[in-house]
């Protein structure tokens, strides 16, 4: 929009400093979503295993039957998939805290304007 009010303003190099923090802010949007997802990928395929090196001991022993080796990793699969509600939901959560921060500041700034607005 700048450079439809000003030619001068869209040169390319302009047009290049316009825009290199909105690229910045992106890039790094990206970079901190991939280490997110990362983390969420690794902890939900790695809670997977969990059960199993839990009862590693008492398999290698003999001490229990794989009846209950599978109902034990059952349980703690259902307690698990309970905790990943959360980690499934993140983005949704960080998208409604957004959305409320703008709107707060959006009311902010409109009742500093009426009250500028009352003064003169």
């Amino acid at each position: 929009m700048l450079g439809e009010d000003d030619a001068s303003r869209a040169k390319p190099d302009q047009v290049d400093f316009l825009f290199d923090d909105v690229r910045k802010i992106h890039f790094k949007a990206y970079l901190h979503y991939f280490y997110f997802n990362m983390a969420k990928w690794s902890y939900l395929q790695g809670m997977v295993i969990v059960p199993y090196f839990a009862l590693g001991p008492t398999i290698i022993t003999g001490a229990i039957t794989l009846g209950v080796v599978s109902q034990t990793v059952r349980a703690m699969g259902k307690v698990a998939e309970s905790l990943q509600y959360i980690i499934r939901s993140w983005l949704k959560i960080v998208e409604l805290v957004s959305v409320y921060k703008r709107l707060r500041e959006f009311e902010r700034r409109i009742l500093a304007a009426e009250s500028t607005t009352l003064k003169t």
